[in-house]
């Protein structure tokens, strides 16, 4: 049996180099803290993004699958009617959480989804800021401050609750029971509709 990954990390890629960047810093330290709770178990981060030819709906489900819960790095495009591929893990998560939170005794007042909001919270939709805890890291404006000794603090609670997911899933064998070669995002037909709903910008954009 392949591990079991701590987290799955969900970001919009951007293509962009320093956008990237201040996304690649921030994980890295977030893998240092989860290291400390868990030594090798590892953090699923798909770092260079999809490439032409890439099998999306079955590596990146399996990774999904695969991980006791999902980091969700928000900025403003993260839900995108042109880029659906966020929602995507989002709505696949969303029905793995609902199915493994009535195994797990443990987690049934928790959820396994833990967002982390970069910029944009007025932007983030209502059914994630009025119901889930999420993470407010709007001030870090360069990456060394990710360093400091308040964000080294709130990384270090983030790793505990993944530490809290990954225990209660594997205490309650969830992994052992789940074949995740055989799971699979939704179509993009069936998220289209809820996405329109949640996206910050819902008009065709120029060159779309």
């Amino acid at each position: 049996m392949d591990p079991v990954n701590s987290c799955f990390v969900s970001y919009r890629h951007t293509g962009d180099p320093q956008a990237d960047k201040f996304v690649q810093v921030f994980v890295a330290q977030l893998q240092k803290q989860v290291a400390l709770c868990m030594p090798g178990v590892p953090v699923f981060f798909d770092k260079e993004g999809l490439k032409v030819g890439d099998r999306y709906n079955e590596e990146l489900a399996y990774e999904l699958c695969r991980s006791a819960c999902m980091v969700l790095v928000f900025s403003p495009l993260y839900f995108d009617v042109h880029h659906p591929y966020c929602a995507l893990e989002y709505r696949a998560m969303v029905e793995l959480e609902q199915k493994r939170l009535c195994q797990a005794v443990d987690l049934s007042k928790k959820g396994l989804i833990l967002p982390v909001v970069f910029r944009g919270l007025d932007d983030l939709p209502g059914e994630i800021k009025n119901h889930r805890n999420y993470e407010n890291f709007d001030h870090i404006a360069t990456e060394s401050q990710f360093l400091l000794r308040d964000c080294q603090r709130r990384l270090k609670l983030l790793a505990e609750e993944i530490w809290k997911c990954y225990r209660g899933l594997n205490n309650a064998r969830v992994f052992v029971q789940d074949d995740c070669q055989q799971f699979r995002f939704p179509d993009k037909a069936q998220v289209l509709p809820w996405l329109k709903g949640v996206a910050s910008i819902r008009v065709n954009m120029p060159g779309h």
